[in-house]
């Protein structure tokens, strides 16, 4: 069985094959939306609300950690301290 993962960016959700990182599928946020109103019953804008939340915050996270000297030494408790608080990361920032 292939090692799958699920790569969210900014519109997109990618399907990826961990060992060779092949793009097995492509999905919209709409595209995702439309799944949550058939599969929850809940209503197609509401979905998209949220998942266009959900792709914010996980780039916020990304950013976060992508904009530290050392992301090893960046806490999640201090990323999600300053995601909440919309202090956001600068290139090179330790804070």
């Amino acid at each position: 069985m292939p090692n799958i993962k699920i790569i969210f960016e900014k519109d997109k959700v990618y399907v990826v094959t961990c060992e060779k990182e092949t793009v097995l599928a492509e999905i919209t946020l709409d595209e995702l939306a439309e799944l949550i109103q058939f599969r929850y019953a809940t209503p197609w804008n509401n979905s998209k609300d949220v998942i266009e939340k959900i792709t914010y915050v996980l780039e916020d996270i990304k950013e976060a950690y992508t904009n530290t000297e050392n992301p090893q030494a960046l806490s999640k408790q201090r990323v999600f301290e300053r995601i909440k608080n919309r202090k956001y990361f600068k290139k090179s920032s330790q804070s």
